[in-house]
């Protein structure tokens, strides 16, 4: 985590707060506004946030470049360069999912590093849970077809390219093209070709058969470059040639009417006695699209790279970090359409007899609730103590949590309320 991947204003804050000495104990939460699109959020990326912020130190460089802008006191520039964090932090952990007013992440420390972490913390995750919320709309969508990321080149640069891998594999998806991705957190990776590779031959026939001698075993024809019709039957033809040689994984349609044309492929490859052959779609996908084809057309498999990249329908998640109470008690925040109930909270969720969740409950830090507590501490004095933090861990939490999500909550179209309620100590009076 950088130190001036930061706005201006978090540091002259601070540096006001030190020399007005308002510098006591304050509690911070992160939060995401409501959207009709998102009944339900996925927590991603606050593990790796928190854990980094124990990690933060500002260099010589950094604090150069501070004391050149003429803005800052000495005193508050030496305050940063001893700059360690040594509060609390609470979070949902990585998969769990949660609704939109609930607290994804809670700093407990002094005014002045609560206040500087604001614009790492939602650079760091906003990203994350966006493409994950995105991600399992999609997941809900392809009823258990297997989904493939595509979105590192529509993706801003390439750390985000990693995290839409990540988050999405969070969020129940079967692999990345990413090789990044895949060596850093050994999320499955797929490939098929692209257009120019069928391009550089010929023939499409030639392009097949080249690419079925090196991959026998794997090979998916991407058979949209000229005609779908023509590469389809292009495809049977191949395998038939080779007779035996191949045992071809599956074809890719990447243009045209995806439904129509996954139903032709789907005939013909079962007359050709092919039926083990998997059809795989891409090319713009969406939650909306992918429903239609499953109801409509034929699909094994889905290849998603933009709609995850860069939600069309929700671009910018709505998540804000906000002050909620320091030592003068609790921090409300009136503005018209953008209220915040002050009180540092927890989260505790309760089930209904069928197993799924009835209610979730927002107590304030020192109540108890009998629920089960979502919300935990994975930063104690400035040490990062989270045991269960990996990529696994976090896509078992989202598979179990999505299955407890009552019927209503996974409708595409429609938006629903957070089943979310506050305990009277945090209600507004």
């Amino acid at each position: 985590m950088r130190p001036l991947l930061t706005d201006l204003y978090e540091l002259t804050m601070g540096n006001v707060y030190l020399k007005s000495g308002v510098d006591g104990w304050s509690a911070f939460e992160m939060s995401v506004r409501p959207h009709p699109h998102r009944n339900y959020l996925v927590s991603v990326g606050v593990l790796e946030a928190a854990r980094e912020i124990t990690q933060l130190r500002f260099g010589k460089e950094e604090i150069d470049y501070l004391r050149s802008l003429g803005k800052f006191s000495e005193e508050f520039l030496e305050y940063l360069q001893n700059f360690r964090f040594r509060g609390d932090i609470y979070a949902i952990p990585d998969g769990r999912i949660f609704f939109a007013k609930e607290p994804v992440m809670v700093v407990e420390t002094t005014r002045i590093e609560g206040q500087i972490l604001e614009t790492m913390l939602l650079n760091r995750v906003a990203y994350q849970i966006n493409s994950a919320s995105k991600g399992a709309r999609i997941y809900y969508a392809a009823e258990g077809r297997t989904l493939l990321e595509f979105g590192a080149r529509r993706a801003a640069d390439s750390e985000s390219a990693v995290r839409i891998a990540r988050a999405t594999y969070v969020a129940g998806w079967s692999g990345t093209s990413n090789l990044e991705a895949g060596r850093l957190y050994g999320i499955p990776v797929y490939g098929t070709m692209a257009h120019a590779f069928v391009q550089t031959y010929r023939t499409e026939f030639e392009a097949f058969l080249e690419f079925a001698k090196a991959y026998p075993d794997s090979a998916i024809f991407l058979v949209d470059t000229y005609d779908t019709f023509a590469g389809i039957e292009t495809a049977i033809e191949v395998i038939n040639h080779l007779k035996g040689k191949l045992r071809l994984k599956g074809i890719r349609i990447d243009s045209g009417d995806l439904v129509e044309l996954s139903r032709y492929a789907r005939r013909r490859l079962k007359e050709a006695g092919l039926d083990d052959v998997i059809i795989v779609l891409s090319g713009d996908l969406n939650e909306w699209k992918i429903r239609e084809i499953v109801r409509e057309g034929e699909a094994d498999a889905f290849g998603v790279g933009s709609e995850v990249a860069i939600p069309p329908d929700k671009p910018v998640l709505g998540v804000i970090y906000k002050l909620v109470e320091d030592e003068g008690g609790f921090k409300h925040k009136f503005s018209k359409g953008k209220v915040v109930i002050g009180g540092s909270k927890r989260l505790y969720r309760h089930y209904g007899s069928d197993g799924r969740i009835l209610k979730d409950v927002l107590v304030h830090r020192d109540e108890e609730n009998d629920g089960e507590p979502i919300t935990v501490q994975v930063v104690k004095n400035g040490e990062y103590i989270y045991s269960e933090d990996s990529l696994q861990k976090a896509r078992e939490r989202f598979l179990r949590d999505f299955s407890t999500l009552p019927p209503e909550y996974y409708d595409l179209d429609e938006g629903v309320e957070p089943p979310v309620e506050y305990s009277p100590k945090l209600r507004l009076r």
